[in-house]
C-alpha cells in the first residue's frame, strides 16, 4: 500500500517472524502474557476491566506535574436530543497567550462501547500540559445502548458549544481542532465531516488529529485487508464485533459518517489539515494509511506517522515505552504543523 507523501516511519527495533518489533517482543516477555482485548462477560464488566487497567497505568504515568500544572473542571453540554453530555475542560496553569490558546475537542477511545473521560484523563492532561492547549474532553454516549449516530451527535454538539464559548474558555477561534485515538480517532474524523457539511462554522475547524483511527468498517473496505487474527491487543474479530455494536445496520457501513474513507473526493477536499498516526501491526492500519493517501491526493495537507512493528494502542497502554514517547512527541509536533497550515 502506498503512503502519503509526507510520511515518517519510526523504527521500533528489528521485527520478528510475526512482524512485531523487538521493543514489543521484550514487553511481552516482561509481562509474561500477550495483551489483548477481552470481549468475554457483559459490556459493563468489560468497561470495568478497561477502567481498572487505565487506573493501574495512571499510577505510574500520571505524574505530579500533570496533576499540578493542569486544572480540570467538569460540566455538561446539551446534545441534539437534549441529553446532558458530560465534558471535562482541561487548562494549563501557565500564562495564556493574549490571543487565547489552541483548543482540542478530545474524543476518547474504547471501541465505541468502552472508555470514558477518566480512562483518557492522562492523555487529555498530556495535551494540555505538553502542548499548552485547552482540552474539552467528551463523555459521549456509548454503544450498544446508544448506536450510530448518537456518539457523533454528542461530539458535534460539544464542538458547537465550544465555538459559542470561545471567550469564556480563553481559546483562539482560529485554532480549534478535533482529536482522539482509536474509536475517538474515528469519531473525530466523522465530526470533522459533519462540521464541514452540516454547520455554518466550518471555518472554525482548524485541523483534525487522528490517532490510530478506524476510517472504514472492515466489511466495507474497498480492497482486501490483511488477516490479523492473532495480533496483540486488538484483532480482526474484536474490531468487527465492537464496531458493529456502534453501527449494527449493514446499510450504514458505506455511509461516510460511518466510514469516512468512503467519502467522495469533493467532500474530502473540504476537510482541514490532518495529522494521522498508525501502528503497522494493527487491523486499523490499512484504513488509516488509505485515508491519509486519499486526503493527500485531493490536496488536503496531511502528515502520517507510523510506528513500525507495533500493535494497536501500544502508546496508549504503555506510555513509558521508547516508541510511545516518540509517538506522543510526534503528535504534539504534528498538531503544531497542522495548525500552522491554516491560511
Amino acid at each position: 500500500m502506498s503512503l502519503a507523501s509526507n510520511t515518517a516511519r519510526h523504527d521500533c527495533g528489528p521485527l520478528n517472524h510475526e512482524g512485531l518489533a523487538e521493543e514489543w517482543v521484550q514487553l511481552e516477555k516482561t509481562l509474561g502474557f500477550r495483551p489483548a482485548v477481552n470481549l468475554e462477560g457483559t459490556v459493563d464488566q468489560q468497561r470495568q476491566v478497561l477502567e481498572d487497567g487505565c487506573a493501574a497505568r495512571d499510577k505510574v504515568s500520571l505524574t505530579k506535574d500533570l496533576l499540578d500544572e493542569v486544572t480540570a473542571t467538569d460540566s455538561t453540554v446539551a446534545s441534539k436530543d437534549g441529553f446532558p453530555v458530560p465534558i471535562r475542560i482541561y487548562k494549563p496553569t501557565s500564562a495564556a497567550p493574549s490571543a487565547g490558546r489552541p483548543c482540542a475537542i478530545y474524543i476518547h477511545g474504547g471501541g465505541w462501547t468502552l472508555g470514558s473521560i477518566q480512562a483518557d484523563d492522562l492523555f487529555a492532561r498530556m495535551v494540555a500540559r505538553n502542548a499548552g492547549h485547552v482540552v474539552v474532553s467528551i463523555d459521549y454516549r456509548r454503544a450498544p445502548e446508544h448506536a450510530y449516530p448518537t456518539a457523533s451527535d454528542d461530539c458535534l454538539a460539544v464542538f458547537l458549544w465550544t465555538i459559542a464559548h470561545i471567550t469564556d474558555l480563553g481559546v483562539d477561534l482560529s485554532k480549534v481542532y478535533v482529536t482522539g485515538n482509536s474509536a475517538g480517532g474515528h469519531l473525530s474524523a466523522v465530526t470533522a465531516l459533519r462540521i464541514v457539511t452540516e454547520t455554518d462554522v466550518a471555518d472554525a475547524l482548524a485541523a483534525q488529529i487522528l490517532r490510530i483511527p478506524l476510517t472504514c468498517h472492515p466489511l466495507a473496505f474497498p480492497g482486501t485487508l490483511p488477516v490479523r487474527t492473532t495480533v496483540p491487543v486488538y484483532n480482526d474479530h474484536a474490531v468487527v464485533s465492537m464496531f458493529s455494536e456502534y453501527a449494527p445496520n449493514k446499510q450504514d457501513w458505506t455511509n461516510p459518517l460511518v466510514s469516512p474513507l468512503l467519502a467522495s473526493d469533493d467532500l474530502l477536499k473540504r476537510l482541514p489539515p490532518t495529522y494521522i498516526d498508525a501502528c503497522s501491526e494493527d487491523p486499523l492500519y490499512d484504513g488509516g494509511v488509505a485515508f491519509a493517501e486519499r486526503l493527500d491526493k485531493v490536496g488536503v495537507p496531511v502528515k502520517l506517522f507510523v510506528l513500525e512493528g507495533m500493535p494497536h494502542g501500544s502508546y496508549y497502554l504503555f506510555p513509558e515505552l521508547t516508541s510511545s514517547k516518540a509517538a506522543n512527541k510526534a503528535v504534539i509536533e504534528g498538531t503544531d504543523w497542522a495548525l500552522a497550515q491554516r491560511k
